[in-house]
Formats: structure tokens, sequence, C-alpha cells
């Protein structure tokens, strides 16, 4: 299991390096299985997999309603990712 009381031995958030960027997944969202899925396809070089899991969150997005582009969680989004690049050009650097 990996939530608050029982975290799992990959839990990013004790593994993180201090200055390194994170994003969560909370299962109250629609779309975190299928995504999660798909993460674990493509580590392990199932990329067909992967793609089927992608479309099932894509599926799933499509009967959500939708955040505005510009609203404060998916601007933050959008930033952790770009932080993600820099930091991890910045260790390959190294």
């Amino acid at each position: 299991m990996n939530n608050k009381s029982e975290p799992s031995e990959f839990d990013a958030y004790q593994k993180a390096e201090s200055d390194e960027p994170f994003f969560t997944l909370l299962a109250r969202d629609p779309m975190m299985p299928a995504l999660v899925e798909a993460w674990a396809y493509l580590r392990s070089g199932q990329t067909g997999a992967a793609e089927i899991a992608f479309r099932q969150a894509v599926d799933t997005a499509t009967h959500v309603s939708p955040q505005m582009p510009g609203e404060a969680q998916i601007r933050s989004a959008f930033e952790v990712a770009e932080n993600a690049r820099q930091w991890l050009r910045h260790k390959l650097v190294r």
C-alpha cells in the first residue's frame, strides 16, 4: 500500500532529493489509475500497453469537467514538469 498511513518502499516523498521536483496524483483524480499504469508500462518497456492505458486516461478525461488552462493547479503542473526537465538536465551534466 502507498498512502499516508502506510508509505511504500517506493514512496517518492521519502526518496526525493532535497531539491528534486515531484508531482503527486491522488486516487480521487479519475485519471490517476490509467496514468500510473501507463507510467509502469513505459518504465517496463511495454509501449503498446502504455498506449492503451493513455487512451483510457484520455477517455476518462472526456467524462470529467476540465479545469481551465490558466488555473493555478494546471499552471503548477506545467511548472513542475519544466522544473523536472531542468533538474534532470543539471543532474545529467555533472
